[in-house]
């Protein structure tokens, strides 16, 4: 292994020990004196006689023996006379005489440590005195890089991953820290390290085995559902490749899987001035669409949707996608035409039927829309618009004048019902909560799905207590139904409403669904708020192994274990939720920051607990002179 020295401090970390003389009889000898001229033949002192300063320091401790300064001096020196197995002896005493000064600590540790590299059987007891001493100075660089190497002869991989972490962050462009975190976290799989590693290998001039590793790790995240992990890892590529549309076409993937749309726009703009495709120009268009920017994505979509073009997910999804943004500006006109000249294809046959079905209900054409819907019931029987058509009273379906009326309320119904989904995908609930009112006018509303839908609406655009009323009106339909359960238990929940109540509704949807990760969840967030902690804390660990990818069951989780004062595990918990996009992750970034502070004020307040009072006073750096 290379030798990673660093160099030694050219003075000291903590004042000196004053000797302790103020029981000692009177000397013989000037003390001062001799500790002045040992000091001077020290090699840390610029001279070049170790041995004839420790014979020095040894006339000094016959005269005060209780001194760690002098005992500290003394190994010093025999360490410097190469006899490192004698200097152990007096470095023992330093500490023990002053086990709150850091600088002694340090000294025994690193001389374990050079011990240990002779002597490998020395090696464990060299990783204690080294973690010791990190804890008195943490800001030491040289004691965390022994602690990595010795920690490596002793096989450790976790603890040589900490210590080479712990180095890199304390000097950022000190690479090989990085490179030996790299390789102890993939020994021991610990993603987080790897991660770490390989972004500061990438932050400034990166060689290209790290982008491409670096690209591996991004890939990775995406596997995992990390999305804000694989964002930053995209980007830091990107910043480096700038010319690798790719990379940014990746970015805007991440971006528009986590609905920022504006985002997402201006790397796809990057992507498409360096290298356009298809897949950009719908990508782009379904980020115009989530904007509301409607007739822009239809104008980009025209390009492409009469074109034989790769991937199959665009040549399926580009015609349907553009049918929807006429749909949405209320073309029925150009929607049909579109439809006519449309080739066939298997996998949205049944889609753009439902599309044809709407458009003419929109224009108002009864009749064919009956006749469209009635072909799409018989041919499409899977499709949700046609299952649900196929429920209407048999008189519905004939468009006869007796019940002429009525079929045109059930056809308009159905059709706003459909317009309320595909505002609701768009995320424009203001419109999917004026088509569902409209729809609610016409008849009363009897299905428990579009109830569901019109109690989201209510809740997103603001309206809390609207939002319980649908629910509860969704309860009486189906009391039993575990998705009513589910949602109105948690809204009770969030507003802080009856705990019992909600309590026992989430209850009874997780009975009835255990292997729901959000009704699991709620049904620990339940567990929470009524202060069942040990209950709420197991059904959290369920539902996050159910729900792996919710960063709301780790936050929910961290929240528990925080209340328990499991205070390390709270801060791992919220930080794998960190690695999700969500809305709130500021919020929950800052949260965890404050945690972190509060666990590193706790672990110092318990270090200074358990470290034992000095044997013998000590005198404060402006006192030694006139004390010797």
């Amino acid at each position: 292994m290379p030798d990673r020295r660093f160099p030694m401090r050219a003075a000291m970390l903590l004042p000196l020990f004053a000797l302790s003389l103020a029981a000692a009889p009177l000397a013989a000898e000037d003390v001062r004196a001799l500790m002045l001229q040992a000091r001077a033949l020290q090699l840390r002192g610029g001279g070049a006689d170790p041995a004839a300063a420790a014979a020095l320091y040894r006339r000094v401790l016959a005269q005060v023996p209780e001194s760690a300064e002098a005992n500290l001096r003394l190994s010093e020196s025999l360490q410097e006379a190469q006899d490192a197995d004698a200097a152990v002896a007096p470095a023992r005493k330093a500490v023990e005489l002053a086990p709150q000064n850091a600088e002694a600590q340090a000294h025994l540790a690193l001389l374990q440590y050079q011990r240990a590299q002779k002597d490998a059987s020395l090696a464990p007891e060299a990783v204690r005195e080294l973690r010791t001493a990190t804890l008195r100075l943490p800001q030491d660089p040289e004691l965390w890089a022994r602690l990595g190497e010795v920690s490596e002869q002793t096989k450790d991989n976790e603890g040589a991953l900490r210590a080479w972490l712990r180095l890199g962050r304390l000097r950022p462009s000190f690479a090989p820290a990085w490179e030996r975190a790299l390789i102890h976290a993939r020994a021991t799989q610990d993603y987080e390290g790897k991660r770490e590693a390989l972004l500061a290998l990438n932050a400034r001039n990166p060689e290209d085995r790290h982008l491409r590793m670096l690209e591996e790790l991004a890939r990775e995240q995406i596997q995992l559902g990390y999305l804000a992990h694989a964002e930053e890892s995209f980007l830091l590529l990107a910043s480096h490749l700038p010319q690798e549309a790719g990379l940014w076409e990746n970015v805007s993937l991440v971006r528009l899987q986590t609905s920022r749309f504006s985002e997402a726009l201006e790397t796809l703009a990057k992507a498409e001035a360096l290298k356009p495709s298809p897949a950009l120009t719908f990508n782009t268009a379904s980020a115009l669409m989530n904007l509301g920017r409607f007739e822009e994505a239809e104008k980009r979509l025209k390009t492409i949707v009469n074109q034989e073009v790769e991937p199959q997910r665009v040549a399926d999804g580009a015609p349907m996608l553009y049918a929807e943004s006429l749909l949405l500006q209320g073309k029925g006109k150009a929607l049909l035409a579109f439809l006519k000249e449309r080739r066939p294809r298997p996998a949205t046959d049944g889609e753009a039927q439902v599309f044809k079905t709407q458009a003419l209900i929109s224009l108002n054409d009864w009749k064919s829309g009956l006749e469209a819907l009635k072909e799409g019931i018989a041919l499409y029987p899977k499709v949700p618009f046609f299952q649900q058509a196929a429920k209407l009273p048999p008189k519905y379906l004939e468009y006869s004048f007796f019940h002429r009326k009525e079929t045109r309320a059930a056809l308009e119904q159905l059709h706003l019902e459909g317009m309320a989904a595909l505002w609701q995908e768009f995320q424009r609930w203001d419109k999917c909560l004026e088509a569902l009112e409209k729809s609610r006018s016409l008849s009363p509303v009897r299905r428990v799905d579009m109830l569901i839908t019109l109690s989201q609406a209510y809740d997103q655009l603001g309206h809390q207590v609207e939002s319980l009323a649908v629910l509860r009106e969704a309860q009486a339909l189906e009391p039993t139904n575990p998705l009513v359960q589910n949602n109105l238990g948690y809204s009770l929940l969030e507003q802080g409403r009856d705990l019992e109540e909600a309590a026992s509704l989430i209850e009874a949807s997780a009975k009835a669904t255990p292997d729901n990760g959000n009704v699991v969840d709620s049904l620990g967030w339940a567990q929470f708020k009524l202060g069942r902690l040990a209950e709420a804390e197991a059904t959290l660990r369920r539902a996050a192994e159910l729900n792996p990818f919710s960063p709301e069951v780790r936050k929910h989780l961290g929240e528990v274990l925080v209340k328990q004062g499991k205070l390390t595990e709270a801060a791992e918990q919220w930080d794998r939720a960190l690695a999700f996009v969500f809305p709130d992750r500021t919020a929950l970034e800052k949260r965890l920051g404050d945690l972190r502070v509060r666990i590193a004020k706790e672990q110092a307040r318990k270090l200074e607990m358990v470290a034992p009072p000095p044997s013998a006073p000590t005198l404060k750096p402006d006192d030694e002179e006139d004390d010797l």
